[in-house]
């Protein structure tokens, strides 16, 4: 299973890392350690395939603007 950690520091998306679990619990543990101190994070699971195309449409959108 893939999953996204999306960390915050002050209300502000720091940074996003697609990674890899078995499971819930071991997704759980992989997000808390790439939590810097002071900052809190999210995590959930996806589909890798279905992440990376959206990510890319993002960038897309972005490059027009």
């Amino acid at each position: 299973m893939f999953y996204v950690v999306k960390v915050w520091g002050n209300e502000i998306l720091k940074k996003e890392i697609l990674y890899e679990a078995d499971n819930d619990v071991i997704a759980m543990q992989k997000a808390s350690a790439a939590i810097p101190d002071g900052c809190r994070a999210t995590y959930e699971e996806v589909n890798k395939e279905d992440y990376e195309k959206a990510k890319e449409t993002k960038k897309a959108e972005e490059a027009f603007v």
